[in-house]
């Protein structure tokens, strides 16, 4: 019991800072699209634009559950995440993560109406600190694949993950492609390739030769 209060003392404090660092990489994803009009780097082809969560999403590290290759977490996490980042940076993480959205997880996949899906964030995780905020479904209209386009002729653009990882940046850029799959249980996945250095607070001339694949997989589960 003692442990569990501890990890929700640490989740309470996370939770404080972590709309001050999604908006640091919301102003570094922009900043780094605003400059690709001046620089003939792999920059991103566009600003991605974003909806803040109502309610900010957490984590907590946890061991991994090889039987379905997915983190098990705590019950009082929305989703048990497993990341994996290859090329320029590797790391790999398991860990929980809270939802913005309730969490009744048929509802949060369920079909209807037109909406943004707004995709699990993990924050700080591992010995990397990797991060991954900002990534959507512009038009999400129940369980699917959706190819994500960081630009459209109508309706919400979807938004490529900005990741942070060993103090780098990477998003969208040049070559970038992401497919996010979406179950009605809950559950998913996203798949990234290609994904561009941007000029970040810790590095201010990002290599324009630098990618990354990122990969991530969820289960999701009903708060308690």
């Amino acid at each position: 019991m003692m442990t569990v209060d501890l990890t929700k003392k640490r989740y309470s404090v996370l939770k404080r800072n972590f709309l001050n660092v999604l908006s640091i990489l919301a102003v570094v994803v922009a900043c780094a699209a605003c400059s690709s009009a001046t620089t003939t780097s792999p920059t991103p082809s566009t600003v991605l634009e974003t909806v803040q969560p109502t309610e900010p999403t957490l984590l907590a590290s946890v061991s991994p559950t090889p039987a379905n290759g997915t983190a098990a977490c705590e019950s009082y996490f929305g989703f048990c995440v497993s990341a994996n980042v290859s090329g320029d940076v590797t790391t790999t993480v398991n860990t929980g993560a809270g939802s913005s959205y309730g969490n009744n997880c048929l509802d949060w996949a369920a079909a209807g109406d037109t909406r943004i899906l707004e995709l699990p964030i993990v924050l700080s995780a591992g010995e990397n600190k990797l991060t991954v905020a900002l990534t959507r479904i512009g038009a999400y209209t129940g369980p699917g694949t959706y190819t994500l386009a960081a630009s459209t002729t109508s309706g919400n653009p979807d938004s490529f993950p900005a990741i942070e990882v060993a103090g780098r940046t990477f998003s969208n850029g040049e070559g970038s492609t992401a497919v996010v799959t979406i179950a009605a249980d809950g559950s998913g996945s996203i798949r990234a390739a290609g994904l561009v250095e941007l000029a970040s607070i810790l590095v201010a001339k990002p290599d324009p030769n630098a990618r990354i694949d990122f990969t991530m997989q969820w289960t999701c589960q009903n708060e308690q």
